[in-house]
């Protein structure tokens, strides 16, 4: 048997630190603490009797095609579904342009794995969701906070920010944004503040990764244009 097997741990994993959301839910298996900290929602809401008829459904008809290995971007007949949902909010998308994953967080790991190397710089919300933040981390990306306003971040204290890096001879790798519902401020942006974030990505040449997992969970007032529909150049990832 190994004698020290943190000995052969990779830099990424001797690198690596506890999930601040695992630490957080800890807190949650307490019953006498009412926990706000972890974004659990109700059990009472989970669609239960919605999802089995539908698994048993689908089990009976295609079970044999779900159950088998599939193409790493997703099956096309969800890309498929996802392109007419999409479509009724006025987004156009193509096959080639989705890769179906497990969850927000997975997009985030895999955004990092391809654009971040060691000592990168990317830009975020300050505050900002710290799933995200864990995933750059992890790529070993340095963070530039750029602090929000009641519109979300601000455009003025971004434009700094990006003059400065500049300056530095530093190009960020992408700004990194949750425009609607923000995580964990709850502020949705305005078309006019994602336009202001839009051009200053246009004009300093940077990605704007767009992370809208609470988009749909709208109870009140009209949902604002994805920057991702907004943009017109290809420098929104979302």
């Amino acid at each position: 048997m190994i004698k020290n097997l943190e000995s052969a741990f990779s830099n990424i994993a001797n690198s690596s630190k506890r999930s601040a959301i695992r630490e957080i839910l800890k807190l949650t298996q307490d019953p006498e603490i009412i926990s706000f900290a972890g974004g659990l929602p109700s059990a009472d809401s989970f669609p239960l009797e919605d999802i089995r008829r539908i698994s048993d459904d689908v089990i009976a008809k295609k079970g044999a095609v779900a159950l088998q290995y599939g193409t790493t971007e997703g099956c096309n007949e969800l890309k498929n579904e996802l392109i007419a949902h999409y479509a009724k909010d006025g987004v156009k998308l193509e096959k080639d342009n989705i890769i179906v994953t497990t969850s927000s967080q997975q997009g985030l790991d895999l955004i990092s794995k391809i654009f971040i190397n060691p000592g990168d710089t990317v830009i975020c919300g300050l505050p900002s969701y710290l799933g995200g933040l864990s995933a750059f981390r992890s790529y070993g990306a340095n963070l530039e906070g750029i602090s929000l306003d009641d519109k979300g971040m601000r455009a003025d204290l971004l434009e700094e920010k990006l003059q400065e890096l500049q300056g530095k001879g530093i190009k960020p790798k992408f700004i990194y944004v949750i425009p609607d519902f923000q995580n964990p401020a709850g502020i949705t942006m305005p078309v006019s503040r994602r336009k202001e974030i839009l051009e200053l990505a246009y004009k300093y040449d940077v990605l704007v990764v767009e992370d809208s997992p609470y988009r749909e969970l709208r109870f009140e007032g009209e949902a604002q244009d994805m920057m991702y529909k907004l943009d017109n150049t290809g420098h929104v990832i979302a």
